[in-house]
């Protein structure tokens, strides 16, 4: 969990310089956004964790049925 910190400081609050604390809230949003549907992960399998939250949901949900 701390490497995503690690990772959000870099890409996207590092170096830049934000105007508001609402500009910097848009900047951790749509990195978020872009984390969640885009980053692929080792340890997932090189998928992103909006794939693996999907494969564990169809799983869960599947079990439960």
């Amino acid at each position: 969990m701390l490497t995503i910190f690690r990772t959000l400081k870099e890409q996207a609050i590092h170096g830049r310089i934000f105007q508001t604390i609402d500009d910097v809230r848009d900047a951790v949003r749509a990195f978020v956004a872009r984390y969640n549907a885009e980053w692929l992960v080792e340890k997932n399998g090189y998928r992103s964790p909006a794939q693996m939250r999907a494969a564990w949901q169809q799983e869960t949900f599947r079990h439960a049925a």
